[in-house]
């Protein structure tokens, strides 16, 4: 007797060969992932995050290294941005960072630990370098000192100090980068051939399933007789959304069984949608009765219309206090501008007004011409107000003129310059040497800045004076920190000041002293602040320094007296370019 499987053995003898196949694929696919997924989470917990914050700290020390040397050669004030960025680069960034590697590290290669050991050596040996520096030269006058000044400017010596320890620690931080850059390429390329392995096994089981699934249709086409083929139409429209009412045959089979169940599956399906748009529409006042009590769907909309109704009002609840939040914060803010906009107003009006001050002191130009016909004045205050001012008087047949550079700029400095040329004012009523005038002017100036007290105001003027008489062309200068240039015959004679400011008197200091020099018709006096010198900009963004600026001096001196100031103002822009401008200038010609 031939040996014949039923419709019901066929198919599931069929689908559960689909159900193998697909379960073997899941299977493989499943462990595949999971390899990836490790994988991907040792490269993205581990080696990513671990590489990330190295670069982090890499690029910090090299800032801070950077910042370091610009401490070293660059006298700055102790509250220079770029000096507060390198103390909290020091004391809270990189120790963050490294804390941050260590912590990685819990996680890394042997190898990698031992490399990490030797980062946090040179770590320490660069954060001592640091405070070195920091302790070194930890306010503006400490630069003046040779003693400290050389002991920084040594931490910086090529192949010694930080030089040779950044030069380390980098070469330990790009040894950890290409290990951490190399293990993540392995681990990419494994997981990838993971992934092309599975594609091959994939494909190879759709083929398989495939012809499966053709074997199994085939004995479906066969074995299911033509009454179901009018159920399958009607489910067919079903899946589309179309609701076909067309009669149905209803047998008394489980084919007529089926037919009864697409029939009432229709009517529910339109029934829910009618409500489904009522309830999407807005209407709350439409009713809906589940089919039955195990009628999930049907449950689930009521539940739905129920807690649309609840959210809408809480919605509305919440929009009408967010309403009121939005005017509150945004009457607060507009009282807020206008008050900002008061005390802007506020400024501007004291700062125009300090500057009148300062312009009420300048000698006109009136004035200067009947003392020195033949001068120019180069004054460029690096705020409204300046620092830096100039002053002309005649005394006793002797032309007195100066160039004087207060400590700071902007409002702080037009103060400062205030007191100080009230002091000349003074002085020269009863004296006209240079040496005499600055000795006095210095005896007033460390009494107005309270130099016997401990709350003592640290500031000081820098200055250039000179006396010339006006029949022996005899020539007295004496100068505080500041210089005097001398051009004849194309050649510049310097006359250096004391090695001292006005204004700070203390047990080293020692009275200052003129200089005599016998001028000649034609010779040109230039005096000036260290503003012009210290103007960054050039290709490179430094500083003009002194040497460039006595030759620029030179080239101008071949000019005539009037184009002098013209040619100085044009060589600066073109120097500064599109930086800011970091002092006050002043530059003064006068030819005899």
């Amino acid at each position: 007797m031939k040996w014949r499987l039923n419709i019901r053995g066929k198919l599931f003898l069929g689908f559960g060969s689909l159900m193998l196949i697909l379960g073997v694929t899941l299977l493989i696919t499943q462990q595949t992932l999971k390899k990836s997924a490790s994988t991907n989470d040792h490269l993205n917990n581990v080696q990513l995050p671990s590489l990330i914050i190295l670069e982090r700290y890499h690029k910090d020390l090299q800032d801070a290294a950077s910042l370091a040397k610009q401490w070293a050669f660059v006298q700055q004030n102790e509250d220079h941005p770029e000096r507060r960025k390198l103390v909290v680069l020091c004391d809270s960034i990189l120790p963050k960072d490294f804390l941050e590697l260590q912590n990685a590290s819990l996680q890394w290669s042997k190898e990698q630990q031992d490399e990490l050991a030797k980062i946090e050596s040179d770590h320490v040996q660069l954060m001592e370098y640091f405070g070195l520096l920091r302790n070194w030269l930890c306010c503006f006058e400490r630069y003046q000192d040779p003693f400290f000044s050389l002991q920084s400017e040594d931490l910086f010596l090529e192949k010694q100090g930080i030089p040779a320890t950044m030069q380390s620690l980098s070469g330990h931080c790009n040894w950890l980068s290409d290990a951490f850059q190399i293990q993540m390429n392995e681990e990419r390329n494994n997981m990838n051939a993971g992934f092309h392995s599975l594609h091959s096994i994939l494909v190879i089981f759709l083929i398989t399933l495939i012809f499966a699934g053709l074997f199994i249709a085939i004995l479906t086409a066969r074995s299911i007789v033509q009454p179901i083929q009018k159920l399958k139409e009607i489910l067919q429209s079903l899946s589309l959304g179309i609701y076909d009412n067309k009669e149905m045959i209803i047998s008394k089979d489980e084919i007529g069984e089926m037919n009864l169940a697409a029939k009432k599956l229709i009517f529910n399906f339109e029934k829910t949608k009618n409500f489904a748009q009522a309830i999407g529409s807005g209407r709350g006042d439409v009713d809906f009765e589940p089919l039955s009590e195990k009628d999930e769907m049907g449950k689930a909309l009521l539940q739905m219309k129920k807690d649309l109704s609840s959210y809408r009002h809480e919605m509305e609840q919440k929009v009408a206090e967010q309403t009121q939040e939005i005017l509150h914060q945004k009457n607060a803010a507009d009282a807020q501008r206008q008050r900002i906009e008061g005390l802007y107003s506020d400024l501007k009006s004291s700062i125009a007004y300090a500057k009148r001050l300062q312009d009420s002191i300048l000698p006109d130009t009136k004035w200067i011409q009947e003392i020195c016909p033949e001068h120019f004045v180069l004054f460029l205050p690096k705020d409204v107000v300046s620092g830096d001012f100039y002053w002309f008087q005649k005394q006793a047949g002797k032309k007195l003129f100066a160039a004087a550079d207060c400590t700071g700029h902007g409002v702080p400095g037009a103060f400062m310059s205030l007191i100080a040329h009230n002091a000349l004012n003074h002085v020269t009523k009863v004296y006209t040497k240079p040496a005499q005038i600055l000795n006095q002017v210095n005896r007033i100036a460390a009494k107005a800045f309270n130099q016997d007290r401990e709350d003592q105001i640290r500031d000081g003027m820098d200055i250039s004076l000179c006396s010339l008489d006006e029949n022996t062309l005899n020539l007295e200068f004496s100068g505080a920190q500041n210089s005097l240039w001398i051009i004849r015959n194309g050649e510049c004679i310097e006359l250096k000041g004391d090695k001292q400011s006005v204004g700070k008197i203390n047990q080293d200091s020692i009275p200052f002293q003129s200089q005599q020099f016998a001028c000649m018709k034609g010779d040109l006096l230039y005096l000036f602040s260290d503003g012009y010198a210290d103007q960054f900009g050039g290709e490179f963004g430094k500083k003009l320094m002194r040497k460039n600026f006595n030759e620029t001096i030179l080239s101008a001196a071949a000019l005539p007296i009037a184009e002098q100031r013209k040619f100085l103002q044009n060589y600066l822009d073109q120097w500064r370019g599109p930086l800011e401008q970091v002092d006050d200038i002043l530059v003064i010609g006068i030819q005899v």
